[in-house]
């Protein structure tokens, strides 16, 4: 029974249209070649092209037309297409030519195949060229249908080329009784189609429904036989793109439904004249039964479907009026296979036998409930379940669902959304029973740290329930263990990239429910950055619940989007540590809410914990695509909800104690006058000297970590002048990692300090080398390079760095340009206006100016006072710079004079200082 909705797709992207319809056994089974029916209206395709978007294949036309018999006699549906080949890709799909027929009740005619080109007209048609195929192409789907293909592959196409090809099938699937009934598409899967037409001529005494979609209707008058002729158009109709993200309901306006079936009424006596003969118990159905006997009418019932489900293979026989017909529940019994239908049968018959009331429900399990869109028919139907009704309970249940488990009321089957019971009382479709509210997910995470310096023990636990559980058992039996568990590893990998596989996946049924559970366990690098070093911070993610929300594309959804099953998922993540880490605890909870969706989150917060646990409900299956938008524009606050970072002190509780008392320290030396400060800078270095103490001190630390704080605290030694110190720490951050260009940087700087000219030069090309825009690197190579009395060096090194525009206006290095042109005996002036921004007036360029000419050192001087008091930085800065020109002038003693005036600042985080200092220690030796 699957069939039709299968066909109907297939039939879409290949570019035909599937019909049905009336009763009537056909002369022969295979094809013939002949005239086109006189019934038959011709329409050209001349035309039809304007107005077309560009496409290598377009169809200028799709003319259908069908011709009912006032009485029992088969129907004819003829059939012309004409494609023009616009471009080379579409060449292929423009020469293939394939037409679908059941021989065991149609007969095909074909009538024309010719290729246009120019004002030529050239014959294709050929029966050589034609190739009955029978292809079941639902055996992957382990059905068997019959169906043939005429297929014919055209030579010699060419671009520009029109293909025109036409042929009529007759006869009608004896399954309907003689009523007439179709489900077909306006839109064509092979591109744009210019004008789709259908016209159906039938006596005014069979009353045909339409339900037309996006086509226009049209009453086209009387056949010169008395026919009503009724015609359905649609024009400059786009492509069909196939997405499978778009609500059902979307595609109804691509849609041409026919249907002689009054009612839903109808159609369920029809199906129950179907069924009734299949659902009689035979001996050997009852004697079935009466062998799966349980210890109470529930457990007789499980055992009664576990049986269908697990005994009785899935296999479908549809070839003509099987297609809908099931087999008598004995037979399949006996043969141990069947399809929906047939299990259906076998299992309300042996549900009857049992002395329970069963039922057939006719169900879609493409449109579910959107089939209200439907007309009454049987084609708005694809599958078929039973509802067992146990002491007037009802339970609707599916007998191919060979992969369930767990007690009668797991094995409901849910989200079919309305179906129609095969029962000549009903007269309407019934609603079926949905997932909302349904349990459908949950996952724990949790991350054990035995130290922050250690890999962490991972372990991910997730249940699924119900649908979802029975999928996963499908996939993995149908793709192998290997492929099977790469995948669902894929979001856990993707959201901590630390993590490595400790054993293989666990899967297993949970016991006593439709669930399944998996165990996943990694080892975790240590995930843990270290920002500023003031705070251990590692990503988290509840990867579970954003993969319900993720969207498929960042795209526009014209059709709209269908979301995940309505129910509830949960996750939660917890990081876990062996002592003590936070100083308090806490909770809180939060709430976001949308139509489609409602996220209750609460977080937790332990001396030893930390514990993010949320709810997803989805509250609808779908948004319609006018409020994509707003529920798009909501997602990226969600998804903030479900990731972040954990935080963890730098300190242990134990650690911030002593701290404390340091710091205590420190202010009474202050305060007493026995430790110096002069910038607020110096302030912040000693403080954060004693965090940086304390955290290296610790064994919270990777390599990586350690390297980096020591690079850091490294830093704060040079700006209290404690230079030797930080050679130390640089040269173990080194040891621990190499290869960071900022601690290669900052190892130049410091060596620049020291007067360690060739440790500058070597420490800045290694930073270079890995990061060659490393602008504070390349100055401090240059700066290394005229300390040393190397002027050519220098003045390449100051040239190449202002070639940088942010260089050039932060204005330290035209000065330094300045002093390397005139060491080079060249005119620093000039050079310094040539590169110098004008008309700047803020820190350093005042200096710049003086230098220049263009200002006197007394200006520079009074310029060193910011808002009117005097700043101890820039005196520094500007003490430095002199002396330097006092150097180059020949003035030794004011230059000793500058150098002594710059290094009494006390302004030890200047490297103007420590250059000061080295040039004093230079001038005091010259002596």
């Amino acid at each position: 029974m699957s069939r039709g909705w299968t066909r109907w797709w297939a039939a879409l992207t290949a570019g035909l249209l599937a019909a049905g319809a009336v009763a009537a056994a056909p002369k022969t089974a295979g094809y013939e070649i002949g005239r086109e029916p006189a019934w038959v209206q011709p329409m050209s395709a001349n035309g039809l092209d304007a107005g077309l978007p560009a496409a290598p294949l377009q169809v200028l036309l799709v003319d259908e037309q069908t011709r009912l018999p006032a009485g029992r006699g088969p129907s004819e549906r003829y059939r012309h297409v004409v494609r023009l080949v616009r471009d080379g890709s579409g060449l292929e799909p423009a020469s293939q030519i394939s037409i679908d027929f059941d021989p065991s009740y149609e007969r095909l005619t074909l009538h024309r195949l010719e290729v246009r080109r120019g004002s030529t007209r050239i014959n294709k048609l050929d029966a050589r060229r034609v190739r009955l195929l029978e292809r079941e192409t639902g055996l992957e789907q382990q059905r068997l249908d019959g169906r043939r293909t005429a297929s014919i592959v055209l030579d010699d196409v060419r671009v520009g080329d029109r293909i025109e090809f036409a042929y009529t099938l007759v006869g009608d699937n004896p399954v309907f009784d003689g009523r007439f009934v179709q489900v077909g598409w306006t839109r064509h899967g092979l591109g744009p189609t210019g004008l789709f037409r259908y016209r159906l001529l039938a006596p005014a005494q069979r009353s045909i429904q339409h339900r037309a979609g996006a086509a226009e209707v049209a009453d086209g008058g009387r056949s010169a036989d008395g026919l009503k002729i009724t015609e359905f158009r649609r024009r400059a109709v786009p492509k069909f793109v196939e997405d499978p993200y778009a609500p059902a309901e979307s595609w109804l306006g691509d849609m041409l439904q026919l249907s002689e079936f009054a009612d839903w009424g109808e159609v369920a006596r029809w199906a129950e004249t179907l069924f009734e003969p299949a659902l009689r118990p035979s001996a050997e159905v009852t004697a079935q039964a009466e062998a799966l006997r349980g210890a109470g009418r529930d457990a007789q019932l499980l055992a009664l479907l576990d049986f269908v489900q697990t005994q009785v293979r899935y296999f479908g026989t549809e070839i003509g009026a099987s297609s809908h017909r099931p087999a008598a529940a004995a037979q399949t019994l006996a043969q141990r296979y069947g399809d929906c239908k047939d299990k259906v049968a076998l299992l309300g018959a042996l549900a009857r036998a049992a002395g329970v009331r069963a039922t057939p429900v006719l169900v879609s399990s493409s449109m579910r409930r959107d089939v209200v869109g439907m007309l009454p028919s049987p084609l708005a139907f694809d599958h078929v379940v039973a509802e067992l009704q146990p002491e007037g309970r009802s339970l609707l249940v599916d007998p191919t669902r060979s992969m369930q488990t767990g007690p009668l009321d797991e094995r409901i089957a849910r989200g079919l959304g309305w179906g129609l019971p095969a029962r000549a009382d009903a007269t309407a479709l019934v609603e079926l029973p949905g997932h909302a509210g349904q349990l459908q997910a949950e996952g724990q995470d949790v991350l054990r740290f035995g130290s922050l310096a250690k890999p962490a023990a991972f372990e991910s636990v997730q249940t699924f329930y119900g649908d979802i559980a029975e999928a996963l058992r499908a996939q993995r039996a149908a793709r192998g263990a290997d492929e099977f568990e790469r995948d669902l590893r894929a979001d856990h990998l993707r959201q901590y990239p630390g993590l490595t596989a400790d054993g293989a996946l666990e899967m297993a049924d949970v016991p006593g429910r439709n669930a399944v559970r998996l165990v996943q366990r990694y080892t975790l690098a240590p995930p843990w950055r270290f920002p500023e070093q003031r705070v251990f911070v590692a990503d988290y993610g509840l990867p579970l619940l954003m993969s319900v929300l993720r969207l498929p594309d960042g795209s526009d959804r014209a059709r709209g989007l269908r979301l995940a099953n309505p129910g509830r998922y949960r996750q939660s993540v917890e990081f876990h540590f062996d002592e003590p880490t936070f100083g308090r605890t806490s909770s809180s909870r939060a709430e976001e809410s949308a139509a489609a969706f409602r996220l209750q989150l609460r977080a937790e917060m332990s001396p030893q914990a930390q514990r993010l646990e949320a709810e997803l409900e989805m509250l609808q299956d779908r948004v319609a695509a006018a409020d994509f938008a707003a529920y798009r524009e909501r997602l990226p606050r969600v998804f903030a909800r479900l990731s972040g970072v954990v935080q963890v002190p730098a300190v242990t509780p134990a650690q911030a104690e002593t701290m404390r008392q340091r710091y205590a320290a420190l202010d009474a030396d202050v305060r007493s006058g026995r430790l110096r400060i002069v910038t607020e800078m110096q302030r912040e270095a000693l403080g954060r000297r004693v965090l940086l103490d304390t955290v290296l001190g610790g064994d919270r630390l990777a390599p990586a970590l350690r390297a980096q704080t020591l690079t850091e605290r490294a830093m704060l030694l040079d700006h209290l002048g404690e230079v030797d110190a930080a050679r130390a720490d640089l040269q173990a951050s080194l040891a621990l990692d190499p290869e960071p260009a900022a601690t290669h940087t900052a190892a130049a700087v410091n060596a620049l300090i020291r007067g360690a000219y060739d440790e500058v030069e070597q420490q800045a090309g290694e930073a270079l080398r890995r990061a060659p825009s490393d602008m504070e690197a390349l100055l401090t190579r240059a700066r290394g390079a005229y300390l040393r009395g190397d002027g050519d060096a220098a003045r390449t090194g100051f040239e190449a760095a202002l070639k940088d525009r942010s260089v050039r206006d932060e204005g330290y290095a035209p000065i330094w340009l300045y002093l390397a042109v005139r060491r080079t005996g060249g005119d620093g002036g000039a050079a310094l206006r040539q590169v110098a921004p004008a008309g700047q007036r803020a820190w350093p360029h005042p200096v710049a100016r003086w230098l220049a000419g263009e200002a006197s050192f007394d200006d520079a001087l009074a310029a060193t006072r910011d808002s009117g008091r005097a700043d101890p930085g820039r005196e520094c800065e500007l003490q430095f710079f002199a002396g330097q020109k006092a150097l180059l002038d020949g003035d030794r003693a004011a230059a000793r004079r500058h150098f002594r005036r710059s290094v009494d600042t006390g302004v030890t985080e200047f490297i103007e200082y420590g250059m000061s200092r080295l040039e004093l220690q230079r001038l005091d030796g010259a002596r």
